[in-house]
């Protein structure tokens, strides 16, 4: 059965939250921002709900405080400073971490879902490092499998329980020589239309990193999709940024709640072929 996704924020709820976050970040001189990526990411995942299930209905939520990620930032930043960047893989890690193990989904009859983190910064840093080597080696060229790499690394490390058990593992099986063609492709037409495209390039990339997305499930594979297009994408975009504009940035909100809207409910994922 095909899965699907609802966004239901409005512009004026999340207007509400970027104001005061805003406000109070600027206040506290950036102390409070913590408390507001968190304040967003709730208010984002328990306005979404998925659909086709065998559960039914699943509405989102995310359980994280502000104060443990100014904790995680906090170590993060620092000890990443002290080492000169290498302790950065373990801060992606606690971050992944973090957004995993506080990430919820609960069905209409109670049943809870939630995902799972097992990567280690050691990991992430060997891929790092390998993938940056080569990516300053070819002069750039890499950067599309190495991207692929990074991101199957922390796909194939995250798992999704069901009541607590093991119920599904994730998979990113897009290639970089598919990346680095949508990529160089999307890239030139962006120029030689002055930014035009950009639009569907980015679209372009939804699609590659939906159709690479794997999760499987009791011996069922679902393969992700993204049916929307760059010619609704620029519609979208070319009203929102001028009405941004028109209204000195207060439409802002309505505008990023339209992309959301865009991005999640073209997003859908189905038995593989």
């Amino acid at each position: 059965m095909e899965k699907t996704f609802e966004f239901r924020g409005t512009g004026g709820g999340l207007f509400v939250k970027y104001l005061v976050g805003i406000l109070l970040t600027m206040i506290t001189f950036g102390i409070y921002a913590p408390w507001f990526v968190v304040s967003l990411l709730k208010y984002v995942l328990e306005h979404t709900r998925m659909r086709g299930t065998d559960k039914g209905m699943l509405k989102l939520d995310f359980k994280g405080t502000g104060g443990r990620l100014f904790v995680i930032n906090l170590v993060g930043g620092l000890l990443t400073l002290v080492t000169f960047g290498i302790y950065g893989a373990w801060f992606v890690a606690k971050l992944l971490h973090y957004i995993a193990e506080n990430t919820e989904a609960r069905a209409e009859d109670g049943t809870t879902y939630a995902l799972r983190f097992n990567g280690t910064g050691g990991t992430i840093f060997v891929t790092y490092l390998v993938g940056m080597l080569l990516t300053m080696i070819t002069f750039g060229i890499y950067g599309a499998w190495f991207c692929c790499k990074l991101t199957k690394v922390i796909f194939s490390n995250t798992e999704i329980l069901q009541g607590g058990q093991p119920h599904a593992t994730i998979d990113f099986v897009a290639t970089g020589g598919s990346l680095f063609v949508t990529f160089l492709v999307g890239y030139l037409l962006t120029l030689v239309t002055l930014g035009i495209y950009a639009c569907w390039f980015q679209v372009k990339l939804y699609k590659f990193f939906s159709e690479g997305t794997r999760v499987t499930s009791g011996g069922e594979t679902l393969a992700g999709d993204f049916t929307g297009t760059g010619g609704q994408f620029f519609v979208l975009n070319l009203v929102g940024i001028l009405l941004t504009i028109i209204t000195l940035g207060i439409y802002g909100a309505w505008y990023m709640t339209k992309v959301l809207r865009f991005r999640t409910e073209n997003t859908r994922f189905a038995p593989a072929r």
